[in-house]
């Protein structure tokens, strides 16, 4: 992110100062979830989303990376957590309404929780075997990737923005291949939860947040 600034204000003298997180306080309150808690047998690999319902997340590619999953294998299921059904009008309602109908065709595997509370949100993250953020803009800073990656969970990014500074392909997660299409999604996808190093770099994405996030 500092390059990017840099690039149009070479003479300038620029300092990153990323938000933190407080670990300690989710985990204090954290009140985990079971698969089961949203219809999820405990075999099944979950794949979930958290964040707006509107075309710059990126949910409806990852919908259709989904459906390309199911053709597959049936051993995954999708969770999402967002307001899918706000007041917006335009093309974030048109997009909201296109989320619905995929969501609906993809029953009985796709779970859409709604919009939850950021006190919440931590709960959730337990569900979770791999978390995709497949983001369609230069994200600056993604909580959602701190939060999941501080619960210990595997993060699957977009390489557009500032999550590369953090989310380290191998080491600390896995990036998403551009240009993402729902069929690179769905093989990126494949590729994580097949890696035999899933596990360690889920630790190793929580260390890194305990020491650089603190």
């Amino acid at each position: 992110m500092k390059k990017h600034y840099q690039a149009y204000l070479p003479d300038a003298d620029i300092a990153i100062v990323p938000n933190g997180i407080d670990l300690e306080a989710y985990q204090k309150n954290a009140v985990p979830l079971q698969k089961s808690d949203q219809g999820i047998t405990p075999e099944k690999k979950t794949i979930f989303f958290a964040g707006r319902i509107s075309p710059d997340k990126g949910v409806t590619l990852l919908l259709q990376a989904f459906e390309q999953l199911l053709k597959e294998r049936n051993d995954i299921g999708l969770v999402v957590v967002g307001n899918y059904m706000s007041k917006s009008k335009g093309e974030k309602a048109t997009y909201q309404r296109e989320v619905r109908e995929l969501a609906e065709r993809l029953k009985p595997h796709c779970h859409m929780v709604g919009g939850v509370t950021p006190e919440e949100i931590y709960n959730y993250y337990w569900l979770a075997d791999l978390v995709v953020i497949p983001f369609q803009f230069q994200e600056p800073f993604c909580m959602v990737a701190i939060e999941a990656m501080g619960a210990g969970k595997p993060v699957l990014v977009s390489t557009r923005g500032g999550m590369t500074e953090f989310v380290k392909e191998g080491d600390t997660g896995f990036h998403l291949q551009e240009p993402m299409t729902p069929e690179t999604i769905a093989r990126d996808i494949n590729k994580a939860l097949a890696s035999p190093d899933l596990n360690d770099i889920a630790l190793h994405g929580q260390r890194c947040v305990e020491e650089k996030f603190p």
